[in-house]
């Protein structure tokens, strides 16, 4: 007889960073759902606060999963790239606040029900800002904004870009609002090595910000109780953080398979 499991401990989740392999956080969260795990805390970089901020303002996997795959599309990608302005950013980024609005809505911080925290970087001065109140979309822009790419996002007196410019995986953050056990989630398993002949002088520059994400995820995650990896499929080249969300198949399917094989492990860490 299998032994009833009882959660007597608080879970953190701690989401990475990473483009479109973001969509294997939405995978984690379903087989922690499915396996009648609570999920009490969330705190996410980059595209781990889009999956994690979605997740704590919808309360439903079956209706987030829904809501990526029939909302970050083609059509929705141009309409967020349609906004440029070359000067902090090749766009200003406010198109894309829009299309997470269409997933989450107007909802604050303080109002989910599960706490959440988005971090992003602040250009000026290059401290790590945790966002913990206010409105959501705004925060899951700030923690999404690509440097280069996207212009900065005014919040006082910073300029905030990227979390995973400074860390990619928030398990400290996560920690700290008060997670008894803490499930870091990496998404950087497979994009290295790298085929030479895929390389161009671009991808060049745009593979040497990954080394540094990859190495800083990896500090990141000495804190945590245990580590997921997804085994996302990689092009052993350069993958833009965007197009891959159209893409890329079966990546929800790589977080599920990654929980379920750790699912033993993380309710032996909560009872």
């Amino acid at each position: 007889m299998t032994k009833a499991f009882t959660q007597r401990k608080k879970l953190g989740l701690a989401l990475g960073s990473g483009g479109w392999r973001g969509q294997a956080h939405i995978g984690v969260i379903k087989t922690l759902i499915e396996a009648g795990i609570t999920i009490d805390y969330i705190a996410g970089t980059s595209s781990g606060a889009m999956v994690g901020g979605a997740y704590a303002a919808l309360q439903d996997i079956t209706l987030l999963e829904k809501a990526f795959k029939e909302k970050i599309n083609k059509r929705s990608l141009l309409y967020a790239f349609s906004d440029p302005k070359p000067s902090w950013g090749m766009f200003r980024g406010e198109k894309v606040t829009e299309v997470f609005e269409d997933i989450v809505g107007q909802k604050q911080i303080e109002e989910l029900a599960i706490p959440f925290c988005a971090v992003s970087t602040d250009l000026l001065s290059g401290e790590v800002v945790e966002i913990n109140k206010g409105n959501l979309a705004a925060a899951i822009r700030a923690s999404t904004s690509i440097p280069f790419v996207f212009e900065p996002v005014i919040y006082g007196n910073y300029r905030l870009i990227d979390g995973g410019t400074a860390v990619p995986i928030p398990v400290k953050t996560v920690r700290q609002m008060g997670a008894d056990v803490v499930i870091a989630v990496n998404l950087y398993k497979n994009i290295f090595p790298v085929t030479a002949d895929k390389m161009s002088s671009v991808k060049s520059v745009l593979k040497t910000t990954q080394i540094m994400m990859y190495h800083l995820a990896r500090h990141n995650c000495q804190m945590a109780d245990l580590v997921l990896q997804p085994d996302i499929p990689e092009d052993k080249g350069f993958s833009d953080p965007f197009t891959g969300f159209v893409s890329k198949k079966n990546v929800v399917k790589t977080g599920e398979t990654v929980t379920s094989e750790n699912l033993e492990a993380i309710k032996k860490l909560l009872s």
